[in-house]
């Protein structure tokens, strides 16, 4: 009788399991904005912010390894002018003056916010993913003049995020809540 009702569990399962279909995802990258939490960081004049963002992928090829630094994912191009395509996680800062926001931009055009994630799927088949990405770093605004417009203590800011896949292949531009900078927590 135990064996009957234990086989017919397995049956079950297996015939159940066969009924879930894989999502229809496109193999374009879709992320949506989750949370944004600031924090002081270590070091003085220094904000640590977390960026959490939810992705789909139809063919689960988001994040590079340590290998993936061959073209297109190479640091620089061949004429030494840095490679957008090294970065996978692409971040934007907007600072709000007289009620709108104005794109910041680095003085020193080496210095990115930019980043990279590792794959989050590492089977060898296409498959669709979904999740969250959790994407942290420190602004720090101490160092006013390498930022234009300058960021101080006090400013609003936000973040827009997109993402790109190893197919080169770029998400939709998702915005951050608006956040104070060095604003006492």
């Amino acid at each position: 009788m135990l064996l009957r009702k234990i086989l017919l569990a397995c049956f079950c399962v297996v015939v159940l399991s066969g009924c879930f279909r894989e999502p229809d995802y496109s193999v374009v990258p879709e992320i949506a904005f989750q949370n944004i939490v600031v924090r002081p960081a270590r070091f003085p004049q220094t904000d640590s912010i977390a960026i959490f963002i939810t992705y789909r992928d139809g063919d689960g090829d988001l994040g590079l390894s340590d290998q993936d630094i061959n073209p297109p994912f190479n640091i620089t191009n061949s004429d030494g002018t840095p490679n957008r395509f090294y970065y996978n996680y692409w971040i934007n800062i907007f600072k709000k003056e007289r009620g709108r926001f104005v794109r910041v931009v680095f003085t020193d055009p080496s210095v990115t916010l930019n980043g990279r994630f590792p794959r989050l799927n590492n089977l060898p088949s296409r498959t669709a993913i979904e999740g969250s990405l959790r994407y942290g770093f420190n602004l720090f605004y101490a160092f006013a003049d390498a930022y234009r417009p300058r960021i101080s203590r006090g400013d609003t800011v936000r973040f827009e995020v997109q993402l790109v896949d190893r197919q080169l292949n770029l998400s939709n531009i998702v915005q951050t809540d608006e956040i104070v900078i060095g604003q006492v927590r």
